[in-house]
């Protein structure tokens, strides 16, 4: 098949057994019948993972040594084609149908470009797996009570910087957040990176515009904290830069909730 244009890729350090699971939902689920471009980083591979890649039909990209979370996605989207990609790490679970993964994967690829987005979130705003910290903090700052109000006065740009976590918390985020938020249609919302930190997990995103703006900032931003040893994107974009940038962030209702089989080292 193969209908829409546009790349998969996913990054695979150790994790097999959460690598088979998420590919076989891909297969049962429909994704991976929606392109023909489909890939697997594998840094610090064996034959497990080669075998698995190409038993689903996707195409192995062997790297001897661990790279890391950048090193692995800078590599990955190199060898992907230009366009949008979808960028996935292991252990993302697809949990959606057929029908419901082709349409929000279609109308991802369509607001991406029609708002200039920096990224598409397709993590499952409903079931989004474990963890996720955000929603804790949202609810810290934006809860209905006393305490939350004096966090918000005496760190006011912290509160601001939670609040595109609200879509992910309550029911109608746009009507607590007007200011900030604004709903499309299909369940999909855009937010201002002022609201919204970058995320690594299940986004879609312009291939060249990842490597050029992304990628190359991450590079270049010195950090003091490593994911086991390297440097993972998020943390070197959690900064000044990227909120005053005011990247545009798209959030569907999501496809895929964070499952990690095992433990992976670290």
């Amino acid at each position: 098949m193969g209908g829409l244009q546009f790349s998969i890729g996913i990054l695979s350090w150790r994790g097999y057994d959460s690598l088979n699971n998420s590919l076989i939902s891909y297969e049962k689920n429909g994704l991976s019948l929606l392109t023909n471009n489909k890939f697997i980083c594998l840094p610090e591979y064996n034959e497990e993972g080669i075998k698995i890649a190409k038993k689903f039909n996707y195409k192995p990209i062997l790297i001897r040594e661990n790279i890391g979370i950048l090193g692995g996605f800078k590599e990955l989207a190199k060898q992907m084609p230009t366009g949008p990609i979808l960028l996935l790490e292991n252990d993302l679970e697809l949990i959606e149908n057929k029908k419901t993964t082709s349409n929000q994967i279609k109308q991802s690829i369509d607001n991406l470009y029609k708002h200039k987005a920096i990224q598409v979130r397709l993590r499952s705003r409903f079931d989004p797996g474990e963890p996720f910290v955000g929603i804790l903090k949202y609810e810290q700052y934006w809860s209905n009570n006393f305490f939350c109000s004096i966090k918000r006065f005496f760190r006011p740009a912290k509160a601001i910087k939670l609040i595109g976590t609200s879509i992910y918390s309550i029911q109608n985020p746009e009507i607590r957040h007007p200011k900030y938020i604004k709903k499309l249609s299909n369940g999909f919302y855009l937010v201002p990176s002022l609201t919204l930190n970058w995320a690594n997990l299940a986004i879609l995103v312009d291939r060249d515009s990842y490597l050029r703006i992304i990628i190359n900032k991450a590079e270049q931003t010195k950090s003091n904290k490593y994911i086991n040893g390297f440097k993972n994107i998020e943390i070197e974009l959690n900064n000044r830069w990227w909120t005053e940038n005011d990247f545009k962030i798209l959030l569907a209702p999501g496809l895929f909730r964070h499952k990690r089989m095992s433990d992976r080292g670290y």
